[in-house]
């Protein structure tokens, strides 16, 4: 995978794909008990895990590609910056979805709400869907990149 970009579209693509699949099942609402529903939900959190450290791993080579090495430093701090708030915001979106949406269970003596971390998942989709349409129509190679294929073709 010489374009750096693909690996984003590919883990968007699986994020997007897994993240449906327990939506129409409703592998968090319904996966008490089922262990294909149990399975499609790991399955997820793996993904999410594969993507998030594939996607951190190629920040530096996809940023040196797109922005030339002499201006790596000051957009790699702003690319983590951007990548810890996007990391603080999630969780409070996810715990404001979970807290005002569905209904709380008492299990065991502790209290759960499945329909809320479903309803996590509709979110989330919509995030996944939006990167998906960022990495393909607005990342575009560098003219940088453009002549470099040109001059291995020949």
């Amino acid at each position: 995978m010489k374009d750096r970009n693909t690996i984003y579209k590919i883990i968007f693509t699986l994020s997007i794909v897994f993240t449906a699949i327990i939506i129409v099942t409703g592998g968090i609402a319904n996966g008490e008990g089922n262990m294909v529903l149990t399975v499609l939900v790991l399955c997820l959190i793996f993904v999410v895990n594969a993507g998030y450290g594939g996607g951190f791993s190629n920040v530096p080579t996809l940023l040196s590609d797109h922005y030339g090495m002499g201006n790596i430093s000051a957009i790699h701090g702003l690319t983590l910056s951007a990548w810890g708030i996007a990391g603080l915001t999630g969780n409070q979106l996810a715990t404001w979805i979970v807290n005002h949406f569905g209904e709380w269970i008492d299990h065991d003596g502790t209290s759960v709400n499945p329909t809320g971390y479903q309803t996590v998942l509709y979110a989330t989709i919509v995030l996944y869907i939006i990167a998906l349409v960022i990495c393909l129509l607005l990342v575009r190679p560098t003219d940088k990149a453009l002549e470099a294929k040109k001059a291995k073709r020949k």
